[in-house]
């Protein structure tokens, strides 16, 4: 699981990205078929296994809520709601399929209904981990830090080793501008998976508001590493060696940027702020 506090500008919001990527999806945990196999085999063979009829109970709404998974992962949302709804009736108790709806709301923008699932998810199983941190990236979104912490907090006593509720909790703290203690959770969150690139990126951001340019453009190179398609990545890292006075790589960074995001109008102005100084030198 990238985050949707704000907008950034120039390099002063640059820390204000998601809480947790996207929230968790919690996958049907009984069959191997269904958890193993990509999202599009984990299509069909759970359909097989649904349409065989040989499943009743909690393990038909765990195979519904791992189809369902499976087609929003591959985007259709239509059918993984569907699943969801069905995997509800069949056994109302199970919370992994209202988290997961939930995350279908989140993905929308549509935060109280998704903190509306994430809530009845948490009423049926209060010890469900996977649903305090996915309240709290809603929670975050909507402006509300002290509460999303607080669903952090929970989640991490529910659940010491995710790593994604660290990273959750320190994206809360840096929208709120104490850029030490969210350092402090990404690094956390490090410990826990080396390659869990939110958190580089999100922790580059932070060292880049703190004015640390190195240690940010270090956090961003990791974060591309990890994924090249991290298109915000080149653009932030741009900024830093801009402040930097490093003109050439910032300008290469943003061509980056322009090429892969060519519908952000902002990796074009920062071409041409660049190319303009240079131009002058």
């Amino acid at each position: 699981m990238q985050m949707r506090f704000s907008t950034c500008r120039l390099l002063a919001c640059m820390a204000v990205l998601v809480l947790a990527g996207l929230p968790k999806v919690a996958a049907a945990d009984e069959w191997d078929f269904c958890i193993k196999l990509s999202d599009d085999l984990a299509v069909a063979e759970c359909s097989r296994a649904i349409d065989s009829q040989q499943y009743t109970g909690r393990n038909l709404a765990r195979l519904h809520t791992r189809r369902g998974g499976a087609y929003q992962a591959l985007g259709d949302a239509k059918r993984a709601e569907a699943d969801y709804n069905e995997s509800m009736r069949i056994d109302p108790t199970y919370p992994a399929a209202y988290s997961n709806r939930g995350n279908i709301w989140f993905q929308k923008g549509e935060f109280d209904r998704a903190i509306a699932d994430y809530n009845q998810a948490i009423k049926v199983d209060p010890k469900y981990a996977v649903a305090y941190a996915n309240r709290g990236s809603a929670l975050g979104s909507k402006g509300e830090l002290d509460r999303a912490i607080a669903d952090f907090d929970q989640a991490i006593q529910l659940d010491p080793k995710d790593a994604a509720a660290y990273y959750g909790r320190g994206s809360a703290w840096s929208a709120g501008g104490k850029y030490d203690r969210a350092i402090a959770e990404y690094n956390r969150a490090i410990e826990i998976d080396p390659k869990y690139m939110p958190a580089y990126f999100n922790r580059g951001s932070a060292w880049a508001n703190k004015g640390e340019f190195d240690r940010a453009i270090a956090d961003f190179d990791e974060a591309i590493r990890l994924d090249p398609k991290t298109t915000k990545a080149y653009y932030f890292r741009g900024m830093a060696w801009e402040r930097k006075r490093s003109l050439q790589a910032a300008l290469a960074d943003f061509k980056m940027y322009a090429q892969l995001a060519p519908s952000d109008p902002d990796g074009l102005t920062a071409v041409n702020r660049v190319s303009k100084v240079l131009r002058t030198r």
